[in-house]
């Protein structure tokens, strides 16, 4: 039996839709941190990075019951990348969050492995 196929007209359109979806995204977020938020002013970075820090502690908790699984090194390091002041920014951004957050176990995250 062979595993050779080949991919119907349909098929590759919808590949390709997904993949034009891709780069569109990539290219809106690109947008975002070259051109919009480095506008922002303290305060909407704060709202920015509470909202961020909010939704996905909240995605992760019900997904994996796990809520700091959010943070990682990667995850780290990538914000590091984008906005510098970062620690500054969040150390505002915590007692905003609504809840109990534990420092030891976001530092832990953090740490590279």
């Amino acid at each position: 039996m062979s595993n050779n196929f080949e991919l119907s007209d349909e098929e590759k359109s919808i590949l390709q839709k997904q993949k034009d979806l891709v780069e569109a995204g990539k290219k809106k977020a690109e947008s975002f941190w070259l051109e919009e938020y480095p506008h922002f002013t303290i305060d909407e970075k704060i709202k920015y990075w509470l909202a961020s820090i909010h939704r996905g502690m909240r995605t992760q908790g019900e997904a994996t019951a796990d809520e700091y699984s959010e943070f990682s090194a990667a995850w780290y390091q990538h914000v590091k990348e984008k906005e510098p002041d970062f620690d500054s920014l969040f150390e505002k951004v915590v007692p905003l969050l609504g809840f109990y957050f534990d420092w030891k176990e976001y530092e832990k995250r953090i740490k590279a492995t």
